[in-house]
């Protein structure tokens, strides 16, 4: 589970991290993934992990275009937080009105992932969030490699670092924010073909990922790949083994005391080496 909570991570920490773009719409994104991913493979009867050669570009583009209007409206990090809770609230209110309220869930004959898992040394690892895990290792190593090989990685930590000085050494900042806006929208569509094919769906669900998503970026460090990959395995097996040994409602608990502790004695983050923040 922690894999899949880095995935559902990474991408509010790059827009948070490099952007200054708080970004809760980022909730709403993917679960309107996985509600798309739920349809297409109800109405067409095909294989949903096939789905992300749908959501992936699908959502890419979705994020470009989120960019381009914070940029055409001046939106700054503060500003970011009550725009974004806006368009969080506008796709809630869209999914419920298409979908209702009802609980949604890819049945088995569909779905043959939910009931699959891998066995390691007698324990079992369920599929779903076993590929979600090793799709947000690549991910996390991805951006990594990236932020630290190549002109575009330099050129988003230099906007990061100091828009304004970028632009004067040629870095067009603006096409940077609106590709690095796309790909942390299209690695939330990730998350969301996992959440389809793993979880039940309804519109509320996004809001319980609050307490999670935001610990997990925090704790690893803003716009840190690795060290979003690094706090949800933290956060995944906290939760898991608290939730096993007191109940589901100490979760939260156990994962915002982790917080806590943690801004007391690494308030940067886990992992600050290379970090674009």
């Amino acid at each position: 589970m922690g894999g899949l909570y880095a995935l559902m991570s990474i991408g509010i920490s790059l827009s948070w991290g490099a952007l200054k773009i708080i970004n809760l719409a980022h909730f709403s994104f993917i679960l309107l993934s996985a509600y798309i991913v739920y349809q297409l493979t109800v109405s067409f009867e095909v294989d949903p992990l096939l789905m992300v050669l749908v959501v992936a570009p699908l959502f890419f583009m979705l994020g470009v275009l989120v960019q381009m209007f914070f940029h055409l409206a001046k939106v700054d990090e503060f500003k970011s937080l009550i725009v974004t809770f806006g368009l969080f609230i506008i796709f809630q209110s869209v999914m419920q009105t298409i979908w209702s309220a009802d609980f949604r869930r890819i049945g088995p004959v569909l779905n043959p992932y939910e009931t699959q898992s891998f066995f390691v040394a007698g324990i079992a690892f369920q599929l779903p969030q076993l590929v979600a895990f090793v799709v947000a290792l690549l991910i996390a190593g991805g951006m990594w490699l990236t932020f630290t090989r190549t002109y575009f990685g330099k050129a988003v930590r230099a906007v990061a670092q100091d828009p304004e000085m970028a632009r004067a050494f040629g870095i067009d900042s603006r096409r940077v924010a609106v590709i690095l806006s796309g790909l942390s929208t299209a690695f939330s569509a990730l998350a969301g073909v996992f959440i389809a094919i793993g979880q039940t769906m309804f519109p509320q669900l996004a809001v319980a990922w609050f307490g999670i998503v935001f610990p997990i970026v925090i704790l690893g460090g803003l716009g840190n790949s690795l060290g979003t990959l690094t706090a949800g395995v933290i956060i995944g097996v906290a939760a898991g083994v608290s939730s096993v040994l007191w109940g589901p409602l100490s979760a939260p608990l156990v994962t915002f005391t982790i917080l806590i502790v943690a801004l007391l004695f690494r308030p940067e983050g886990l992992i600050t080496k290379r970090s674009i923040a």
